[in-house]
């Protein structure tokens, strides 16, 4: 019988960029401030990360149809990159797969956030959470 995956998961720690219409930045640049805080809030280094996941919806004005740009974006080429879409639901959808990894993993979900339209939108959030199971 299935027992799911409670007290099996710890997030170890989170980091997030402001909301908001955030024209000042490219989606490279919030990945990294993200990155950056949940990298201090977890305690962790560089070489614990073992796969990230990266959630995605507008793929045609974010960053493609890949998660690349995450482990590339922050200097981690050898670790396995998976990216899902699931409309409004992307971050939590990375979360999940994250969680369900059983190993120290990055989240991260980034759209466009303004009031413009799609295909002039070019703000971003990014909100990487650390995950590793107590298994």
């Amino acid at each position: 019988m299935a027992t799911g995956i409670k007290d099996k998961i710890a997030i170890l720690g989170m980091g997030c960029t402001k909301f908001g219409e955030r024209w000042d930045m490219q989606e490279e640049d919030l990945i990294v401030d993200a990155y950056n805080e949940a990298m201090e809030d977890a305690g962790i280094e560089k070489k614990d990360i073992e796969a990230s996941w990266f959630g995605s919806c507008f793929d045609e004005v974010n960053v493609g149809k890949s998660a690349i740009v995450l482990p590339m974006t922050l200097k981690l080429p050898f670790i396995g990159a998976t990216r899902v879409e699931n409309f409004c639901a992307s971050g939590t959808e990375a979360f999940r797969g994250a969680c369900y990894a059983g190993r120290v993993t990055l989240r991260s979900r980034s759209e466009p956030r303004s009031s413009k339209t799609p295909d002039t939108a070019a703000s971003q959030t990014s909100e990487p959470q650390w995950g590793r199971s107590t298994a």
